[in-house]
């Protein structure tokens, strides 16, 4: 083969090849489990809009709440199906210590190293097991035009003016157990008795108890409800729509939680999730959540707007220090328990 006739060869030879590459690449796919409502738009648009653009990744949504997500992960538990899950506090503990989550490095995930300490979730071994990508409160959420005396405690919402047109979490919302456990401490009880709580939510009359943060949103938008414990990012979703809904921390004090990124352990596009994770707690997407959500980042250096600082759960000049941050490890060990109870006393009642 004469040179010249050479060199073309290679030269086609080289661009079939990277051609191929990228082919490889583009078809790569992961599943990713987040949620609905304006949380899984956020998702949608700040991660995983840009990352398949960036990657040629195919990504396909799996949605749900947390407690389904996890659910999911244990029935696919050594051949998942599942790649990446978005599961909140308090859940993300139960499924790390059920095995589906993959250990992190910060040689994998590069991003580890800009994330603020209570951001980096640990094992008892200290393998990392996921990463926050915002957190969140969860306080009274109202409607200014249809409330005549603006809420300030949680236990506003028993009084006869807002029967029916109120709302609440239920357990399978990341925060329905946590403000139960809030309200029986409130109201004198225990965690070895939760009849003060019991007795209270029996006799509250709601139009709803909501599942997912969306289901709320929804009542809110449709005025079926105007007052509820709801969460400080749904709030200022709606107002930045142009709704009367405005958000205060009850004197109670506001619970407070995160939604985690996490790699399901046996995952078969390790690479590509890997890469995701990263692409999910870099200061672009990070910034972009809390501009959209309101949730304070986790990670450092996040550039921000002087409207989303207002509304960040720890306020404007505040920290991940001003958060009243549950321990999920003692509230875990009674979950079961609280479920069971509003199983049987207050779902039925």
């Amino acid at each position: 083969m004469k040179p010249k006739t050479l060199s073309v060869f290679l030269t086609a030879l080289a661009g079939t090849t990277a051609l191929c590459a990228g082919n490889v690449f583009a078809q790569q796919s992961l599943t990713v489990a987040f949620y609905g409502g304006e949380w899984g738009d956020a998702i949608q648009s700040c991660i995983v809009d840009p990352f398949v653009k960036a990657s040629g990744v195919k990504v396909t949504p799996d949605p749900g709440v947390s407690t389904v997500t996890l659910g999911k992960l244990r029935q696919q538990k050594g051949n998942p199906v599942i790649d990446v899950a978005w599961i909140d506090g308090g859940v993300s503990e139960l499924a790390a210590a059920d095995g589906l989550t993959a250990a992190l490095t910060p040689a994998s995930v590069p991003n580890i190293a800009n994330m603020i300490p209570e951001g980096v979730y640990k094992t008892g071994d200290g393998k990392i097991y996921a990463l926050s990508t915002g957190f969140y409160s969860l306080g009274l959420v109202y409607n200014t035009k249809e409330v005549k005396t603006p809420p300030t405690s949680f236990w506003d919402l028993w009084k006869p003016e807002f029967a029916n047109v109120s709302t609440l979490p239920s357990p399978s919302n990341a925060m329905g157990v946590p403000l139960f456990m809030h309200l029986n401490k409130a109201a004198g009880g225990s965690t070895t008795n939760y009849g003060p709580a019991v007795t209270k939510y029996k006799a509250l009359k709601v139009s709803s108890f909501f599942d997912t943060s969306g289901g709320a949103t929804n009542s809110f938008q449709s005025a079926e409800v105007i007052v509820g414990a709801h969460y400080a990012s749904a709030a200022w979703s709606l107002a930045d729509k142009g709704l009367p809904i405005t958000y205060v921390a009850p004197k109670e004090g506001a619970p407070s939680g995160d939604i985690r990124v996490h790699i399901v352990n046996g995952t078969k596009n390790r690479a590509a999730a890997d890469k995701f994770v990263d692409f999910a707690v870099a200061k672009e997407q990070a910034a972009c959540m809390s501009e959209k959500l309101y949730v304070g980042p986790a990670t450092k250096g996040v550039g921000l707007s002087d409207k989303a600082k207002s509304r960040l759960p720890w306020g404007k000049d505040g920290s991940i220090a001003n958060l009243a941050l549950i321990d999920w490890g003692a509230l875990n060990a009674q979950r079961q328990i609280v479920t069971d109870l509003w199983n049987n006393e207050i779902a039925r009642k």
